[in-house]
């Protein structure tokens, strides 16, 4: 397959102009938004750090991730940590963050609920990753109640094979990370388009390398192949992360940006 994404073929000549209106009225009216364009052209993921825990299990996880985006695929990005709290207003500058761990940690506060459900529902996705490698961990337990109090009536549901997830870049058949604690991915979606997404099987653990290029954890079941598959997936993540639904009339990344200032100005 050939591995060099292109946005631009991605998108009809009306989205682009559509793209072009977007970016010139926000350069012009708003330089947060204008900044964070720039962000766009050189991708960064936070990672959103919490009380309580363990918050960064893998601390090379989302640099590595980066890093083999940037090798498969034609967009830049900016390899390095941003480690970011809920409360922090710079949170509406990007598309995707990820939170990540392999502990119990305390229920969120209400105002910190606030904005997340705000950041989601207004264009955001966040990827929530289960460090522990272990079937019904502490942390899964505390993922489900933050995300119980998140969204109290919309349930955290398995993510079908046919979503557009599973296509945006790779054509994934395999769900796995360094363990092999569930064969798919959970989510909430709202009004067709999916926010969150909760994997149990330690993504960052099979993303991270050292810096000398070295794989940082053993895999624990699949080898290299499932090694592989969990690369593939996180890059399509990054990839629905910053178009959405390709099979769908998509939404772009600089009306995402958008959408999330206007939810923080609230």
């Amino acid at each position: 397959m050939n591995e060099t994404f292109n946005p631009i073929t991605w998108l009809t000549r009306s989205r682009w102009c559509l793209f072009g209106a977007v970016f010139l009225v926000a350069s012009l009216w708003v330089p947060t938004v204008a900044w964070s364009m720039g962000e766009y052209s050189r991708m960064i993921i936070p990672q959103i750090r919490y009380k309580g825990g363990n918050y960064k299990p893998r601390p090379h996880a989302i640099e590595s991730l980066l890093g083999q985006t940037a090798k498969r695929t034609s967009v830049e990005v900016k390899r390095e940590a941003r480690d970011m709290d809920l409360s922090d207003p710079d949170l509406f500058l990007y598309p995707f963050i990820y939170l990540a761990g392999d502990s119990a940690f305390p229920p969120f506060p209400d105002a910190d609920l606030k904005i997340l459900r705000n950041y989601l529902n207004y264009g955001g996705l966040l990827l929530i990753d289960d460090n522990s490698a272990k079937a019904n961990s502490e942390f899964d337990d505390s993922v489900r109640k933050l995300v119980g109090n998140l969204f109290p009536n919309i349930p955290m549901q398995r993510i079908s094979k046919e979503h557009s997830l599973f296509r945006s870049f790779y054509l994934i058949h395999q769900i796995g990370g360094r363990a092999n604690i569930k064969p798919y991915l959970d989510g909430i979606t709202i009004k067709g388009r999916t926010v969150l997404i909760y994997s149990s099987n330690d993504l960052g653990g099979a993303w991270s390398r050292s810096k000398l290029g070295h794989w940082n954890y053993d895999i624990l079941a699949g080898g290299r192949f499932q090694r592989k598959m969990a690369v593939r997936l996180g890059i399509n993540i990054v990839m629905y992360a910053l178009t959405l639904d390709y099979k769908k009339d998509m939404v772009h990344l600089p009306i995402i940006l958008e959408r999330l200032r206007r939810s923080n100005l609230r």
